[in-house]
């Protein structure tokens, strides 16, 4: 399994919400006992690491969140492995902040850079975790929204939040996705077992 964390490369974006995906990816390279080697390309930076007992890829796109299909595209490529191989994590409005959900498979539901995976790998047969990041204030622009940090108030949760969220990658490693959702998918904002 390939897990690729979404998000954009300029560095002005580092912090922002929408790239809640990549912030998992780098909680992943901390917990990491060893790592085996790394790619760089024209569309992503992945590392084969060891977490724990489990052999596994993390991904970042190198391209904007729009267009992350031609990374997603790459990394099947160079891994030769199926859609349902490569696990997304993003960012998602539709969700409070803080709340986790993991799918087997579903649409975009409005999100660009999904939908470019989806374009690119022609199917929605990709597992993913949804990372809540809440809805912008009435009246806030929703770009200006994904593109800004998480306030004070927030950063605590989502602190919290990215770190669920790797402990739920690394749930999907140990115990396969369906006991990852039946665990995950019912609980409340932060908290795992």
């Amino acid at each position: 399994m390939v897990i690729l964390g979404l998000g954009n490369p300029d560095r002005k974006y580092a912090c922002t919400r929408h790239n809640a995906g990549k912030h998992v990816i780098d909680e992943l390279l901390t917990r990491k006992t060893e790592e085996i080697q790394n790619w760089r390309s024209k569309y992503f930076r992945a590392w084969e690491i060891k977490i724990n007992s489990h052999i596994t890829v993390v991904a970042k796109p190198r391209t904007f969140m729009n267009e992350s299909g031609k990374a997603a595209l790459a990394i099947n490529t160079k891994f030769c492995i199926n859609p349902c191989e490569l696990l997304v994590i993003y960012d998602d409005i539709n969700l409070p902040l803080g709340k986790l959900r993991i799918r087997k498979k579903g649409s975009s539901g409005g999100h660009k850079g999904v939908q470019s995976i989806i374009d690119n790998l022609n199917t929605e047969n990709f597992p993913r975790i949804r990372i809540g990041i809440g809805m912008p204030a009435n009246g806030q622009n929703l770009v200006e929204y994904v593109l800004s940090d998480f306030t004070e108030e927030e950063k605590n949760t989502a602190d919290e939040m990215v770190k669920n969220a790797a402990d739920a990658v690394e749930l999907i490693l140990k115990e396969g996705i369906e006991k990852a959702m039946a665990k995950i998918n019912g609980q409340n904002e932060t908290s795992l077992p």
